[in-house]
């Protein structure tokens, strides 16, 4: 019998540990990587909502310019005609441009405008926009006329 004198080369236990750290390495990234994914899907989500809030936010303030801003006190998600307010129950649902009406709305914005008690001619403005039933964001702040 002639016995090999340089054995060299993997064994099968060897390959089989290789190949089971190949693929829990694969298995990590695949599932980081999803991870990833729908985090940044909720991080544009909620960046679309701070944006349609702000432009809110500067509707009313634009409004304020020339309009008394004592009509709107108290209504929920109030909206002016021709000098007058009125209530716009459950606000607007509107897309990721501030749209109304089209099938691709998904979120839901309201707003407050409420007299300040302790400001003369000051008012406390409030946005809320509501996207994937519950997550929020909120814009508070102060318009003076």
């Amino acid at each position: 019998m002639n016995h090999l004198k340089n054995n060299s080369g993997f064994t099968l236990v060897e390959v089989l540990i290789a190949a089971l750290i190949v693929v829990a390495g694969l298995i990590a990234y695949v599932m980081t990587s999803g991870n990833i994914m729908g985090q940044n899907a909720q991080s544009k989500k909620k960046t679309v909502a701070i944006t349609l809030a702000q432009d809110k936010m500067e509707a009313i303030r634009n409004i304020a310019l020339t309009v008394s801003l004592g009509g709107a006190d108290g209504l929920a998600s109030p909206t002016e005609s021709g000098g007058a307010w009125t209530a716009n129950a459950g606000g607007e649902i509107v897309d990721v441009d501030g749209n109304t009406g089209t099938t691709d709305a998904i979120y839901t914005r309201t707003w407050t405008i409420t007299e300040d008690a302790t400001l003369t001619n000051f008012y406390t403005t409030s946005v809320t926009v509501l996207w994937d039933s519950t997550q929020t964001i909120s814009l508070d702040t102060l318009i003076s006329q």
